[in-house]
């Protein structure tokens, strides 16, 4: 009887071994050809694994830093930080916009004021006098500080190495005080912008627009400014934007 139990068990163990390699040799072959067993295989690419760097972040200085006085200038090359960059100016306001600082409240920061756009609708625009940005990475995104009041809407202005000009569905809205908001790239819907003194409005949307050569980024809220700094106006303390740079063709100049 035991030795009945002892053959059983052999047989069955024998079995088991043919069972598990046959399943392997299937499984083996079952596999399309160079293709690696599932450990093996790399894992998930995922868009957060790339982000792009900070191509540059923009807070603007005061003339006197640590004094404090109130002063508003026209003069918006001389408060960049960043003197690699320059400002756009357009529509028939912009020529007006300044940046403001105030001795009160305490805490204000100095910030560009597009509440002095009285002549018509204006934009504001950042330019890197090397390099074009790429915001086609999925993960670009801008980051800003602003403060908008009465029924402000500041949006993204774009403006392509072609000349054309985009503008964003996106924006910073009405606040009480200042607040910090980030905009995804890949989330917005753009629209031409035209810019046709003394006009300045959204024209058709732009499906899948060409992101990769950014020549100045900037923001409007396309409106007149109000006769007086207690009416609707937007500011923009700082502004950061995430983004590949893209170098400018040899030989081109800084007003390319």
């Amino acid at each position: 009887m035991l030795q009945i139990v002892r053959r059983l068990f052999v047989v069955t163990i024998v079995a088991l071994c043919l069972v598990t390699f046959a399943f392997a040799q299937a499984s083996q072959q079952a596999r399309p050809a160079g293709q690696a067993a599932p450990a093996a295989q790399a894992a998930k690419d995922y868009p957060e694994d790339h982000r792009p760097p900070v191509a540059f972040r923009e807070d603007w200085m005061d003339a006197t830093p640590g004094v404090p006085t109130d002063y508003k200038d026209k003069d918006l090359d001389s408060h960049l930080q960043n003197k690699n960059l320059q400002h756009g100016r357009y529509g028939l306001g912009a020529k007006d916009v300044i940046y403001d600082r105030h001795v009160g409240p305490r805490d204000d920061p100095g910030y560009i004021w597009l509440g002095a756009c009285a002549a018509g609708p204006c934009a504001i625009t950042l330019k890197d006098k090397t390099d074009y940005l790429d915001l086609s990475n999925p993960m670009s995104k801008v980051v800003w500080r602003t403060k908008q009041t009465g029924f402000r809407q500041l949006r993204l202005v774009l403006k392509l190495a072609d000349g054309s000009f985009l503008i964003s569905d996106r924006y910073a809205g009405p606040a009480e005080d200042w607040n910090v908001q980030e905009i995804l790239i890949r989330d917005v819907r753009w629209r031409i912008l035209k810019i046709q003194d003394p006009r300045m409005y959204e024209d058709s949307l732009v499906e899948k627009p060409d992101l990769t050569r950014i020549d100045e980024i900037g923001f409007t809220d396309l409106m007149l400014g109000g006769p007086g700094f207690t009416s609707g106006a937007s500011r923009v303390d700082w502004i950061e934007v995430q983004a590949n740079r893209v170098k400018r063709p040899a030989g081109s100049t800084n007003n390319q």
